[in-house]
């Protein structure tokens, strides 16, 4: 007999519990219990799951399961949850978080397709050589600028070419994802940029359906309080990012108005922090912008 479960994910390989392997709870509209792979639940006959999110972790185990012919649904908006825990006065457990799934709308899930994941993970590998060939690229011009040369100026060249390549092949699978694409150009327009590797990783990468002030607890820009305790990768890009914004404001390149205020009425330092907190604030709006129409949608 075909089931339906609601499945609240675990962070991959349990990053909070390290060590511990990582459980996934799972609801069946009866009773709650956990399973170590999704694609467990193929072999209790499934015929749908819904989750609260994917991680990019869990990819080749959706693909199984959807080439397996079960059918997968996401939360288009996992705010909706927490909406769900204060109406319910219950506090959040991962049980508590697997049922409340089953009570929410299936017009406020996606379905997810096997092209739409295979692209996703595509991107990662990419997004991987990016960072590797920027942070050389940093390095290599920190030697050249203390003298240490070594012919290094040609190679910071083929970097900065190879750099961009692979660029604009993240911002062209970026924009052919569905929601991603439509935030990323949302946070673009509002930013007053074209395009932006950086903003397409931030767009993929950042949990938008968090709180700013999670947000920002997440890429350090809380002071006095993260020391260290925040995901240096993302915090990367944000500053890649607001540097960027900064250079093109003060050149009198296209940016928003509120960009070009900013960069040009602060110092430096200050405006390169007040920089950050605009992309992520873009990215935040751009987010709702685009998830609240389609939470109606079909």
């Amino acid at each position: 007999m075909a089931r339906v479960y609601y499945v609240d994910v675990a962070i991959p390989a349990d990053r909070k519990k390290r060590g511990k392997h990582k459980t996934h709870v799972v609801f069946d509209g009866e009773r709650t219990f956990k399973v170590r792979e999704l694609i467990e639940l193929a072999k209790l006959e499934a015929s749908a799951i819904f989750i609260d999110r994917s991680f990019s972790e869990l990819y080749d185990e959706l693909i199984e399961l959807l080439r397996k012919g079960v059918k997968v649904y996401e939360l288009k908006d996992c705010i909706l949850l927490k909406k769900l825990r204060i109406e319910s006065n219950v506090k959040k457990s991962d049980e508590v978080d697997a049922m409340l799934l089953s009570r929410i709308p299936r017009e406020m899930f996606r379905q997810l397709t096997v092209e739409e994941l295979e692209l996703k993970r595509k991107i990662r590998p990419l997004i991987r050589k990016y960072r590797r060939v920027m942070r050389w690229k940093k390095t290599f011009k920190r030697l050249t600028k203390s003298g240490f040369d070594y012919g290094l100026k040609e190679v910071i060249r083929l970097m900065t070419a190879d750099g961009r390549r692979i660029a604009r092949k993240i911002i062209r699978q970026v924009v052919n994802l569905p929601i991603y694409g439509e935030v990323y150009k949302s946070a673009c327009e509002i930013l007053g940029v074209k395009e932006s590797a950086e903003l397409a990783i931030l767009t993929l990468e950042l949990p938008l359906h968090l709180p700013m002030v999670r947000l920002k607890g997440l890429l350090g820009l809380t002071p006095d309080r993260n020391k260290g305790r925040y995901n240096h990768e993302l915090r990367m890009h944000i500053t890649n990012l607001a540097a960027n914004l900064y250079i093109r404001a003060r050149k009198n390149m296209n940016v928003s108005d509120r960009v070009a205020e900013i960069a040009n009425s602060l110092p430096k330092e200050m405006a390169l922090y007040r920089l950050q907190l605009i992309v992520v604030k873009a990215l935040r709006i751009a987010y709702l912008m685009t998830v609240k129409p389609l939470a109606g949608e079909q």
